[in-house]
């Protein structure tokens, strides 16, 4: 070997001595008794910036931070190991845990967003009995809102009455309104799909396989026994990462799939109604934002937090308490504390801060502002109906019954539950489909036991069937040579009853 080819080889050999290593960022199972951690440079962050943007958000009064990245624990705040135990109250990031609940019944088919409550609870009269789940997932119930009624969690007896006897003001489906009673009949409604008290059904069914055992949460109930539903959830912070990492894991946890996909999808949607609002749970996605009515009814033109990522998301509750999400950064924060602001939700200049500064710490991607955000249904922005707390405190007729309820009307007409479409792709054979249907196990009219009607696939024949209680049937239909190139086509299913029907919608896709 030539001098000049031995020197070159020389350099090579201390070039790969002296070389860095290459990093391997470290990701994370889902956690056991305790969370895997990672040190801020495995999980690709300046341990620095992140440590002075924990401490940032201590200042803020915050009780406890935790950050996490690629499934691990890679910050917390410096009493963690004093705090790591204690159970902190949601507030309203209760409403996001009952949509969850929802999202395992919806994902055992025990429940569609199609269903009329008056398919679950046959003693509400037709009003309340026509509303559906995904109403209540979305704030639009329609019905009447005094703040002081709404907001009394001290002598309100029986919230699922409550709901039954406010009056409805707006066609359902049709105008947000922020409300915390509509919440706990959703929770209600979701038990009795399931047959069972829903806090035993979300512990059995989501909760334990999470590893949060059922003596480390409890959930405060009204004097009628009914679970909050819109807040009373008590949890460790690093519990409450737990349900924020499902959502970041897609809906699966370990192997299992506790959230369907499409749960997944529809729940973190902007709804018609409110472009930062999807089933129970903020976002950041699209305009016109809609926040609780306290003054008045808080209209933005625009994101809730316009400088940071179109597909973040979040659990809110009052005085800052928060499980936010961020997809694409794959980092869950938790935040319990007190607000010093007293923001009830929406954007809060100390939580814009908190989130800039941790996501300024990581080393391995950085984010533009998104940008204008597109625009939802501009009829939803009117504010005829909607007023603050000043004009609800003129209505002692209203919030007098936070303490001496109303009787129930009389029970509407007997209403059919939802039939349950299949949401996998199906295959068109010689332009026939086969699409499945399944009906509901849970039938508590005594009027109605089963799903009876007619589906219609759109480009084909409409099929009639029927299906008993917790079965399921596979309908053939016969596409047109039209339809036959379509990748997806509109499914209607309408169950018969005496209220006109319960109408199920859902896309199939055809591959």
């Amino acid at each position: 070997m030539s001098m000049r080819l031995l020197r070159l080889a020389l350099v090579a050999a201390l070039v790969l001595v002296f070389a860095p290593v290459a990093h391997a960022t470290k990701t994370c199972s889902e956690p056991g008794k305790d969370w895997e951690r990672a040190t801020p440079a495995e999980a690709d962050m300046d341990a620095a910036k992140l440590q002075d943007a924990i401490d940032y958000g201590t200042t803020q009064a915050s009780y406890a931070i935790r950050v996490y990245r690629h499934g691990c624990l890679v910050g917390e705040d410096r009493m963690a190991d004093v705090n790591r135990n204690t159970k902190y109250e949601s507030w309203s990031m209760a409403k996001s845990v009952t949509a969850m609940i929802f999202g395992r019944a919806m994902t055992l088919r025990l429940i569609s967003p199609d269903d009329p409550v008056g398919s679950l609870v046959p003693e509400a009269d037709k009003a309340h009995g026509q509303i559906t789940v995904h109403d209540l997932l979305t704030m639009t119930s329609g019905l009447k809102w005094n703040g002081f009624r709404d907001y009394n969690i001290f002598t309100m007896p029986d919230r699922i009455r409550d709901a039954l006897t406010l009056e409805p003001v707006k066609p359902p489906g049709t105008y947000f309104e922020y409300a915390q009673s509509p919440v706990s009949l959703l929770a209600e409604i979701v038990g009795r799909s399931a047959g069972e008290d829903v806090m035993a059904f979300g512990q059995r069914e989501l909760m334990g396989p999470l590893g949060i055992g059922e003596n480390s949460w409890r959930w405060t109930r009204d004097k009628a026994g009914h679970v909050g539903g819109f807040y009373g959830v008590q949890m460790k912070a690093d519990d409450y990462g737990r349900l924020g990492d499902l959502f970041r894991r897609g809906g699966v946890w370990k192997g299992e799939r506790l959230l369907s996909r499409e749960y997944i999808r529809r729940s973190i949607e902007p709804s018609k109604t409110n472009g930062c609002y999807g089933w129970l749970i903020w976002l950041n996605a699209a305009a016109p934002c809609i926040g609780p009515t306290v003054a008045d009814r808080g209209i933005e033109d625009g994101r809730d937090f316009p400088e940071l990522p179109a597909d973040f998301y979040n659990f809110s509750g009052l005085f800052g308490q928060r499980v936010t999400v961020f997809p694409t950064q794959d980092i869950v924060i938790v935040r319990t504390g007190q607000d010093p602001g007293l923001v009830p939700a929406g954007q809060a200049s100390w939580e814009n801060e908190l989130y800039k500064r941790v996501l300024a710490a990581m080393t391995d991607q950085t984010y533009e502002p998104p940008g204008d955000a597109p625009r939802v249904n501009d009829e939803n922005e009117e504010t005829d109906v909607d007023y603050g707390f000043g004009q609800a405190l003129f209505e002692p007729d209203q919030y007098s019954k936070g303490a001496k309820q109303d009787p129930l009307p009389p029970a509407g007409p007997a209403r059919a539950r939802a039939v349950i479409f299949g949401t996998k792709k199906t295959r068109a054979r010689h332009r026939v489909v086969r699409v499945k249907l399944a009906c509901p196990p849970e039938w508590p009219s005594p009027d109605l036991s089963r799903c009876m009607g007619v589906a219609k696939l759109k480009g084909a024949k409409a099929v009639p069937y029927s299906i008993a209680p917790g079965a399921s049937k596979a309908l053939r239909f016969r596409l047109s040579r039209k339809a036959s190139h379509k990748r997806s086509l509109a499914a209607r299913a309408k169950n018969a009853d005496a209220a006109g029907g319960t109408v199920s919608r859902a896309k199939i896709r055809i591959r």
